[in-house]
Protein backbone atom coordinates (compact mmCIF):
# COMPACT_ATOMS: atom_id res chain seq x y z
CA UNK A 1 0.00 0.00 0.00
CA UNK A 2 2.82 2.45 0.90
CA UNK A 3 4.54 1.68 -2.40
CA UNK A 4 1.35 2.40 -4.34
CA UNK A 5 0.89 5.74 -2.53
CA UNK A 6 4.53 6.69 -3.09
CA UNK A 7 4.32 5.83 -6.80
CA UNK A 8 1.04 7.75 -7.13
CA UNK A 9 2.56 10.78 -5.41
CA UNK A 10 5.62 10.61 -7.69
CA UNK A 11 3.46 10.36 -10.81
CA UNK A 12 1.30 13.30 -9.69
CA UNK A 13 4.40 15.42 -9.07
CA UNK A 14 5.85 14.46 -12.46
CA UNK A 15 2.56 15.24 -14.23
CA UNK A 16 2.27 18.66 -12.58
CA UNK A 17 5.87 19.50 -13.41
CA UNK A 18 5.23 18.54 -17.03
CA UNK A 19 2.41 21.08 -17.25
CA UNK A 20 4.60 23.99 -16.20
CA UNK A 21 5.53 24.93 -19.76
CA UNK A 22 8.86 25.57 -21.42
CA UNK A 23 10.59 28.55 -19.78
CA UNK A 24 13.72 30.27 -21.09
CA UNK A 25 15.79 32.87 -19.22
CA UNK A 26 17.68 35.77 -20.80
CA UNK A 27 21.22 35.02 -21.98
CA UNK A 28 22.66 38.35 -20.85
CA UNK A 29 26.03 37.93 -22.55
CA UNK A 30 24.28 37.64 -25.95
CA UNK A 31 21.62 40.33 -25.39
CA UNK A 32 21.44 44.12 -25.29
CA UNK A 33 23.45 45.37 -22.32
CA UNK A 34 20.50 47.45 -21.01
CA UNK A 35 18.36 44.30 -20.60
CA UNK A 36 18.62 43.12 -17.00
CA UNK A 37 15.86 40.49 -16.74
CA UNK A 38 14.15 38.34 -19.33
CA UNK A 39 11.86 35.32 -19.45
CA UNK A 40 10.10 33.65 -22.35
CA UNK A 41 7.54 30.84 -22.06
CA UNK A 42 6.07 29.19 -25.14
CA UNK A 43 4.31 26.08 -23.87
CA UNK A 44 2.03 25.09 -21.04
CA UNK A 45 -1.48 25.78 -19.82
CA UNK A 46 -0.76 29.46 -19.07
CA UNK A 47 0.03 30.13 -22.72
CA UNK A 48 2.88 32.19 -24.09
CA UNK A 49 4.44 34.97 -22.05
CA UNK A 50 7.45 37.25 -22.32
CA UNK A 51 8.97 39.60 -19.75
CA UNK A 52 11.88 41.99 -20.30
CA UNK A 53 13.32 44.63 -18.00
CA UNK A 54 14.98 47.35 -20.03
CA UNK A 55 16.48 50.53 -18.56
CA UNK A 56 14.60 50.01 -15.29
CA UNK A 57 11.15 49.46 -16.83
CA UNK A 58 9.39 46.08 -16.77
CA UNK A 59 7.65 45.12 -20.04
CA UNK A 60 5.25 42.15 -20.24
CA UNK A 61 3.04 40.33 -22.73
CA UNK A 62 0.84 37.27 -22.20
CA UNK A 63 -1.30 35.08 -24.41
CA UNK A 64 0.26 35.99 -27.76
CA UNK A 65 0.26 33.57 -30.68
CA UNK A 66 3.12 31.22 -31.51
CA UNK A 67 3.28 30.32 -35.21
CA UNK A 68 4.69 27.01 -36.44
CA UNK A 69 5.89 26.73 -40.04
CA UNK A 70 8.07 24.59 -42.23
CA UNK A 71 9.32 25.14 -45.76
CA UNK A 72 8.18 21.88 -47.36
CA UNK A 73 9.58 22.75 -50.79
CA UNK A 74 13.06 23.30 -49.36
CA UNK A 75 12.79 20.18 -47.20
CA UNK A 76 11.68 18.09 -50.18
CA UNK A 77 14.72 19.22 -52.18
CA UNK A 78 16.95 18.24 -49.27
CA UNK A 79 15.27 15.00 -48.13
CA UNK A 80 13.11 13.95 -51.09
CA UNK A 81 15.45 11.17 -52.14
CA UNK A 82 15.24 9.63 -48.65
CA UNK A 83 11.62 8.52 -49.05
CA UNK A 84 11.19 7.27 -45.50
CA UNK A 85 12.50 10.50 -43.94
CA UNK A 86 10.49 12.65 -46.36
CA UNK A 87 7.29 10.74 -45.52
CA UNK A 88 7.83 11.44 -41.81
CA UNK A 89 8.44 15.16 -42.49
CA UNK A 90 5.49 15.66 -44.85
CA UNK A 91 3.10 13.78 -42.54
CA UNK A 92 4.07 15.94 -39.56
CA UNK A 93 5.59 13.07 -37.61
CA UNK A 94 9.13 14.53 -37.79
CA UNK A 95 8.81 17.86 -35.98
CA UNK A 96 12.54 18.68 -35.95
CA UNK A 97 12.12 20.81 -39.08
CA UNK A 98 9.56 23.29 -37.74
CA UNK A 99 10.41 26.95 -37.30
CA UNK A 100 8.51 28.80 -34.59
CA UNK A 101 7.93 32.54 -34.34
CA UNK A 102 6.10 35.08 -32.21
CA UNK A 103 5.48 38.82 -32.41
CA UNK A 104 4.43 39.91 -28.93
CA UNK A 105 3.85 43.53 -27.98
CA UNK A 106 5.24 44.04 -24.49
CA UNK A 107 3.75 46.81 -22.37
CA UNK A 108 5.15 48.67 -19.38
CA UNK A 109 3.15 50.21 -16.55
CA UNK A 110 3.86 53.71 -17.93
CA UNK A 111 2.26 52.85 -21.30
CA UNK A 112 5.51 52.35 -23.23
CA UNK A 113 5.65 49.39 -25.62
CA UNK A 114 8.24 47.08 -27.13
CA UNK A 115 7.25 45.47 -30.43
CA UNK A 116 9.17 42.20 -30.52
CA UNK A 117 9.93 39.42 -32.96
CA UNK A 118 11.28 36.06 -31.75
CA UNK A 119 12.11 33.00 -33.82
CA UNK A 120 13.58 29.57 -33.13
CA UNK A 121 13.83 26.13 -34.65
CA UNK A 122 12.59 23.01 -32.93
CA UNK A 123 14.94 22.05 -30.09
CA UNK A 124 16.64 25.49 -30.24
CA UNK A 125 16.47 28.70 -28.25
CA UNK A 126 14.32 31.77 -28.97
CA UNK A 127 16.11 34.91 -30.09
CA UNK A 128 15.23 38.11 -31.85
CA UNK A 129 14.76 41.80 -31.29
CA UNK A 130 12.32 44.41 -29.99
CA UNK A 131 11.74 47.96 -31.18
CA UNK A 132 10.91 50.74 -28.71
CA UNK A 133 8.35 53.49 -29.33
CA UNK A 134 11.31 55.71 -30.30
CA UNK A 135 12.67 53.20 -32.85
CA UNK A 136 15.58 51.79 -30.83
CA UNK A 137 16.38 48.12 -31.57
CA UNK A 138 16.99 45.81 -28.60
CA UNK A 139 18.49 42.40 -29.35
CA UNK A 140 17.81 39.41 -27.10
CA UNK A 141 18.61 35.73 -26.86
CA UNK A 142 17.23 33.28 -24.34
CA UNK A 143 18.84 30.15 -22.91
Amino acid sequence: MKTRIAVSAWLATFALAGCAGHMHNLAQEDSDRDLTVGRFQHEGPEGASMVLEWRGARFEARGFAIERNQNLAKLQRRYGTDRRHWDRISSGMDTDHYVYSAEPILRAGNGATLRCHAAWQAMAIPQGHCVTDEGTYINFRFE
